[in-house]
C-alpha cells in the first residue's frame, strides 16, 4: 500500500471511530400547518368561486399555476397558463356561462406542500339549438404550494354526470 492509501485508510478509520458511539443526526420534523393551510385555502376557493360568478377571466386564471393543467370533458386539456388564459375568457363570454362549485372536501398533505379538494359543480354554455345546457358532476382540484406560500391550481378536473335518461 502507497502512501496515499495509507493515509485515507487512516482517515478512514478516523472518521468511523469518531462517529462511534454517537447516534445519527435526526431530520428536523416538519411544522403541522394543516389546518392553517386548510383555512388559507378555502378562502382562495371561494374568491376563486366569486370570479367564476362575476365572470372575471383575470382573476379566475390568476389561481392558476404556470404549469397547470384542465382538463375538460370533450375537449382538448389546457396545458400551462398561456392555454388556459386564452381558453377561459372565451367560455366566459359565452352569454349563457355560469359556473359554480363549492368543497365538500379539502385535504393538506402532512408536508404542506400540495393539496385537493373535491366536490360538486355545475356548468351552463350554451349548447346545440342555441340553448342553454348546463353540465352537472363532481371535481378534484390539486393544489401546489408556491415558494411565496400562496397556492395554486395544478390540475383542474371536472367530471361530468352521467346524462340523464330521456323520459
Amino acid at each position: 500500500m502507497n502512501a496515499l492509501g495509507r493515509t485515507l485508510t487512516l482517515v478512514g478509520a478516523a472518521a468511523l471511530a469518531a462517529c462511534a458511539g454517537q447516534p445519527a443526526p435526526q431530520p428536523t420534523p416538519t411544522p403541522d400547518t394543516r389546518a392553517a393551510d386548510e383555512a388559507a385555502l378555502r378562502a382562495t376557493i371561494r374568491d376563486w368561486a366569486a370570479a367564476a360568478q362575476a365572470k372575471d377571466a383575470a382573476k379566475f386564471v390568476s389561481v392558476y399555476a404556470e404549469d397547470a393543467v384542465v382538463m375538460l370533458a370533450n375537449a382538448p386539456d389546457m396545458n400551462g397558463i398561456a392555454a388556459i388564459r386564452e381558453g377561459v375568457p372565451g367560455m366566459m363570454q359565452d352569454p349563457a356561462f355560469a359556473l359554480s362549485f363549492e368543497p365538500d372536501n379539502v385535504v393538506v398533505a402532512l408536508s404542506g406542500d400540495l393539496a385537493y379538494e373535491t366536490g360538486p359543480y355545475s356548468m351552463t354554455m350554451t349548447g346545440p339549438g342555441k340553448k342553454p345546457a348546463t353540465e352537472k358532476g363532481r371535481y378534484v382540484t390539486v393544489w401546489r404550494k408556491q415558494a411565496d406560500g400562496t397556492w395554486k391550481v395544478a390540475v383542474d378536473a371536472p367530471v361530468s354526470d352521467p346524462p340523464e335518461p330521456k323520459k
